[in-house]
């Protein structure tokens, strides 16, 4: 029996959590594959069967779903869960610089390092956790990202500016977003004139953020601004600075202050209550 659970749902990915009890040693009847997407093992084993290629895969590995290849699956020892990763063509063209991957490579198994491996579990974490959806994509298109870096390296490394063009782009995503919380990473790709993935991992490796992490910082400024303004409501601090909803809010800001809303409002209170404010004189 297979069961799948949507996990991040954008125009340009999905992933979902998929569960399979597992059929014997007998292949499974032929599956048709019409996109692109990157399979990661989480537990289990499995055979797969690709154009008379056949390969095992576990939990130290996974693979490429071609569009318009078919694929059978048999399970010699019990069931698996996996990961799976759709992503658009024209964002894995992006990535890739329009070089396609090796066909060798891509039906073979991807053997996974623990960098990777640590990711994906961080990234299914962070869902659990209910982190919104631009970090979870932001995770998501870097773990994919580094896997196809792996496969086409050359290709995916001639994406990546120079140092000083490096620090120009960090300074167009910092003011862009400064100007429009609410942009998308696709947005800021088009800004800077890069593919989403090299985009994401310039910006963190130039200023040790990622943009996601930038954009949830931004908003909880904001935030200890209104309480130190005086707002009292939660719910409408939360509508305000662009969270999800008042638990979102809280999560956020106890991750990046340590304290919840509720602490900083009475900590950062006006009126003489807390700690004293800035006085700005002419």
């Amino acid at each position: 029996m297979l069961r799948s659970r949507r996990l991040l749902a954008t125009a340009d990915m999905a992933v979902a959590a998929v569960r399979c009890d597992g059929g014997g040693s007998a292949w499974s009847a032929p599956e048709p594959i019409g996109h692109f997407g990157l399979v990661l093992v989480r537990s289990g084993l499995f055979r797969r069967r690709v154009e008379g290629s056949e390969i095992v895969v576990d939990a130290c590995s996974g693979y490429l779903e071609r569009a318009g290849s078919e694929q059978r699956i048999a399970h010699p020892i019990g069931g698996d869960v996996c990961t799976t990763f759709t992503v658009d063509g024209a964002v894995l063209d992006a990535t890739t610089r329009g070089a396609a991957l090796p066909r060798e490579r891509a039906d073979a198994p991807i053997f996974t390092s623990p960098t990777v491996d640590v990711a994906h579990r961080a990234l299914l974490a962070r869902v659990t956790a209910g982190a919104d959806t631009e970090e979870l994509a932001e995770r998501a298109l870097l773990l994919v990202g580094t896997v196809v870096a792996g496969l086409a390296p050359k290709a995916v490394a001639a994406g990546f500016p120079t140092q000083r063009r490096a620090e120009r782009v960090v300074d167009q995503v910092r003011q862009a977003v400064a100007a429009d919380p609410g942009l998308r990473l696709a947005d800021l790709a088009r800004v800077t004139e890069l593919s989403p993935y090299h985009l994401s991992r310039l910006f963190h490796r130039s200023s040790g953020v990622t943009i996601s992490r930038l954009r949830s910082r931004l908003k909880v400024r904001q935030a200890l601004d209104r309480l130190a303004d005086g707002q009292r409501d939660l719910a409408a601090l939360a509508a305000e600075a662009g969270f999800a909803d008042q638990a979102h809010l809280t999560r956020t800001v106890r991750r990046e202050t340590g304290r919840t809303p509720g602490q900083l409002r009475a900590l950062l209170a006006p009126s003489g209550r807390g700690q004293p404010r800035l006085v700005h004189r002419g």
